[in-house]
Parts: structure tokens; C-alpha cells; sequence
């Protein structure tokens, strides 16, 4: 990428000059504003690749000025740069066109990925970022946005749809999103988990009974393919089910037909089949757990959703999400900590989204204060967050030492233009090359 324009746009001049040092050190060509007025007219008469804007310019909030920069330049990706505190406002402009957000201190490294992420997107007809709320649903992950891209065209279809992911990363949200966005809306999706059930019990519920098919089936009982008749059919789980139950649900697939336990008629349903599990179906194939054929059935469309770890970017929203949710419910007003937002960022989420949820929920309830610490997390992830500390602060330094180590080289060790162009007084940066033992090169 290297070549490509960056504006910046931020009302300190010592921001927007080191950032312009480290970003022409990358081979970028930069230029700075540092109000609305001049930054609008430079946009209005260049060509810019990207464009850095904070959102508080001064006393000013910047989101009119994104408004009107995507008003005159509608292809151009802006990467919002927000203090903590801001996520509620970082999410609006987000929701506004910009491309991402990256919170203060900028971690340059990440900023770099943002940027090479975003001029990539760039030849696209639509601004490359956007937030799809729906449900567990709040993103801006680009690979979330295609496959729900997908999954709302699949939905004006017929098709049978497979839905894979790990526990937690909202297999039966989507199944909603796609009964949302199906010519099928208007009636009931019905649900049913697999796992919940005994084979007998499966059985019957799926396909229901005739009067006198058992003891104590005194009345006909519609299963749930005949409840959905004209809707979709959401089968959760569907990894857990006997090779027999597979059997039945196979010929049902095929044939658009269901037959009663105890009964001799075929009824005919029209069902929109959608079934999801966290299953490797391949594996359970191979282990004969698993129909092939009703495999292949299945897979003609299939969705398979990345897990929390894999959405970095989202972990911000989805727990300020939370919080709003919790607060709505109970009253008053709760904000993560730094601390904790690098903590819930670095975490791997093993049970997804609803961990978060969950966490979040917690955390809420037990902290004293408007701002969520540490201490307000359940033991583990306290736990988790004391082993992290030392070496998170080892690699904070390192980065610290080696940005000071490339200004000097740069300025030929004059320590005055280095304090400049980073952004510290003098005294400051004597302290540093100290502390880190730099030594004249």
C-alpha cells in the first residue's frame, strides 16, 4: 500500500506530525488539517486514499464533519480515532459509513492492519465498513457482514440451509435473521433441540402420533414439520440425533412428506428446513455417526459463523451492548475500564458470545461503581488478567524502545527533534532512553 494518500484530521498538531513520521517511514505520502473548515475544503479539492479523523476535534465532535466528508467523497474510508469512554459515539459513526474505529493510545501496529484492511476494501462501490444489528448481531467484522450478506439472499430461497459454529456464537440468532428476511416471515418459525430430546421423544415430536399408536396417545398429536406447514423448521443440534430419526428427516427432506407414528396416511407439509450444530459432520461421516446423504442434502447452502475471537473488532460493541441492555433493566449507568476492555480484547471467549454476555451481565451486578474494574469479573478471568500484566507491559516497553530507537536513527540523534516528532518533552525522553539503556547509534 505503500504510495497511497493518508489525511489526517485531529486538532494537535504533535499527533498529526508523528503519526505523519511514522506513516511516511512506511513509504505513505501524508497531509494533515487541524480544524473542520480547512480539513473539508482538502478534501473537497484532493484525492485522498484514506483519511484519519478524531472524533473530537477540540471542543467539536467530528461526526458532521464525516457526514459531510462522505457527502463529497463517498468512496474514501475514514478511520475514526476515539478516547476511551467514546464507544457509544465511536458505534454512531461507524453506523454513519466510517470504515472502523481504533480507540487512544493508537496501537500503530493495529492501525497499520485497519489501514491496509481498509484501502484493500476501497475499490469497493460502497463505503467498506457498516454495523448489521440484529439481535447478537452487532458487527462490523467483515466476514460476519458478507455471510449475513449471504444468508439474507439465501433467505429468499427455499433451499435448506446449514448453519455450523462453535457453542455460543449465535447459530439460532441467525436462523431468526434468515426467517426475518424469508417470504415466509409472516408465519412461525418453529424450533426444536435435538440434544434436548430422547429418540422416542424426538420422534414423536417431530412427526407426531395417531390416536392410539401407544399407550396413553389418546388424540392425534401433530408434529412439529406439520405445525410449520407454510413456515421454516429451525432443528438445533442436529449432530445429536439417532441414524434412524436421520433416516426419517432425509425421506422428509426428499419427498415433502411425513407420516405419523402409528399412522398409514402421508401427509404433505412445505417447510423451509434450517438446521444448525457444532458438530465436525464430516468426522461423524467418517465414524458412521452420521448420514452422508443427509449431509449432502443439508450442505447445499451452508453458514458457517467465526467465533468471538475472530471479531476483535466487535468484542467493544457487543459489550457496551450489553451493558446498555443491563442498565435499561436496572437503572443507572456502567462503562468498562481500560484495563478490562484490553482484557475482554486479548481473552479468547471460549463460550462466544454468550460468555460475554454473561461476564458482562456479572460484572454489572456486582461492581459498586459507574466504571467495571478487574475485580468486578468472575475469578477466572481474574486470574487470567494477573497473568497477562507483566507481559503485555514487557511488550508495551519494547515497542516504546524501538519507536525511540528508529526517531533518533531518523533525526541523527538529535533528542530535541525526537522529543518533537513524538510528542514528549525532552525531559521525558531523556528518562526513556535511559530507562531502556538506548545508546547512541
Amino acid at each position: 500500500m505503500a504510495g497511497r494518500n493518508i489525511f489526517i484530521i485531529d486538532d494537535k498538531v504533535k499527533v498529526c506530525k508523528s503519526l505523519a513520521i511514522n506513516f511516511e517511514q512506511m513509504g505513505y505520502k501524508v497531509s494533515w488539517a487541524n480544524d473542520s473548515s480547512t480539513a473539508l475544503e482538502s478534501v473537497a479539492k484532493n484525492d485522498f486514499d484514506l483519511i484519519l479523523l478524531d472524533l473530537m476535534l477540540g471542543d467539536e465532535d467530528s461526526r458532521g464533519l464525516l457526514r459531510d466528508i462522505i457527502s463529497l467523497k463517498k468512496n474514501i474510508p475514514v478511520i475514526m480515532i476515539t478516547g476511551y469512554g467514546s464507544i457509544e459515539s465511536a458505534v454512531d459513526t461507524i453506523k454513519i459509513g466510517a470504515y472502523d474505529y481504533i480507540q487512544k493510545p493508537v496501537d500503530f501496529d493495529l492501525l497499520l492492519k485497519v489501514i491496509d484492511s481498509a484501502l484493500s476494501d476501497s475499490g469497493n462501490a460502497e463505503p467498506a465498513g457498516g454495523c448489521e444489528e440484529t439481535g447478537a448481531f452487532l458487527t462490523r467484522n467483515s466476514e460476519l457482514l458478507k455471510l449475513l450478506a449471504k444468508a439474507a439472499k439465501l433467505a429468499a430461497t427455499d433451499l435448506p440451509i446449514l448453519i455450523l459454529g462453535e457453542n455460543g456464537t449465535g447459530k439460532e440468532v441467525l436462523a431468526d435473521y434468515i426467517h426475518d428476511k424469508s417470504k415466509r416471515r409472516d408465519a412461525c418459525i418453529h424450533k426444536i433441540n435435538c440434544a434436548a430430546f430422547q429418540e422416542s421423544i424426538l420422534d414423536n415430536e417431530l412427526f407426531g402420533h395417531d390416536r392410539g399408536a401407544y399407550t396413553g396417545a389418546n388424540s392425534d398429536y401433530k408434529g412439529v414439520f406439520e405445525r410449520a406447514d407454510g413456515g421454516n423448521l429451525f432443528l438445533d443440534e442436529i449432530g445429536d440425533m439417532s441414524l434412524a430419526i436421520q433416516a426419517k428427516i432425509l425421506r422428509t427432506l426428499q419427498n415433502h412428506e411425513v407420516r405419523r407414528i402409528g399412522g398409514n396416511k402421508t401427509i404433505t407439509v412445505d417447510v423451509r428446513f434450517i438446521a444448525a450444530t457444532n458438530k465436525d459432520l464430516p468426522s461423524m461421516i467418517a465414524a458412521k455417526e452420521f448420514r452422508e446423504d443427509l449431509f449432502y442434502r443439508l450442505s447445499t447452502a451452508v453458514l458457517k459463523l467465526p467465533p468471538l475471537k475472530d471479531r476483535k473488532e466487535d468484542i467493544p460493541l457487543l459489550a457496551e451492548f450489553f451493558i446498555s441492555e443491563f442498565c435499561k433493566n436496572s437503572g443507572g449507568a456502567k462503562k468498562l475500564s481500560p484495563g478490562v476492555l484490553d482484557l475482554f480484547i486479548d481473552y479468547e471467549w471460549p463460550g462466544n458470545i454468550r460468555e460475554l454476555k454473561n461476564t458482562v451481565q456479572y460484572a454489572c451486578a456486582v461492581s459498586s461503581g459507574v466504571s467495571i474494574e478487574i475485580e468486578d469479573l468472575p475469578l477466572g478471568m481474574q486470574q487470567k488478567a494477573e497473568s497477562k500484566t507483566e507481559p503485555a507491559e514487557n511488550i508495551r516497553e519494547e515497542m516504546e524502545k524501538q519507536l525511540i530507537l528508529k526517531t533518533l536513527l531518523k533525526n541523527e540523534q538529535n533528542k530535541t527533534k525526537t522529543a518533537e516528532d513524538l510528542g514528549m518533552s525532552r525531559k521525558t525522553l531523556y528518562n526513556k532512553i535511559e530507562k531502556y539503556g538506548i545508546q547512541d547509534a
